[in-house]
């Protein structure tokens, strides 16, 4: 059983570093499973935490309108995986690049995968995600992994 998983996550990391016209979701549909779920999360200006949760057509359309005018880029820089039986558990750290008219902003964040082996393949059955900010920072062990 295949337990690389850079094949998947870079996948997913291509598609929404893509320009908008040229992003395949169908080309990584796939990768999901049918009732997969994306967790965004962080805090809102007052600070207080928030949890969005998307299915996988939810989220497209939630992309579409986030990176509306917006030149976007997320490349995977460690990866560490646990594997039991049928499930995986997935952190994949990542840089990001977000670049607007107005301005450029940089930053890391951590993905974690909980992937399940279906249909012959290991699929997505949850992402949650966070982003550094001021207070939350990655350790370097986890950065360095």
């Amino acid at each position: 059983m295949n337990t690389d998983f850079r094949e998947l996550t870079g996948a997913l990391y291509r598609v929404v570093s893509a320009p908008p016209e040229q992003r395949d979701w169908d080309g990584i549909r796939h990768y999901y499973h049918p009732q997969a779920r994306l967790v965004r999360t962080g805090v809102n200006p007052d600070g207080s935490p928030f949890v969005s949760v998307f299915t996988l057509d939810a989220y497209i359309e939630n992309v579409r309108q986030v990176l509306d005018g917006v030149r976007f880029s997320e490349v995977e820089v460690a990866q560490e995986s646990v594997v039991f039986g049928n499930v995986a558990r997935l952190t994949s750290v990542y840089e990001y690049t977000r670049q607007s008219a107005q301005q450029t902003v940089r930053g890391r964040g951590v993905n974690f995968f909980t992937l399940v082996h279906d249909a012959g393949q290991w699929r997505v059955m949850s992402i949650v995600w966070d982003n550094e900010r001021p207070g939350l920072s990655l350790p370097p062990e986890v950065y360095s992994a």
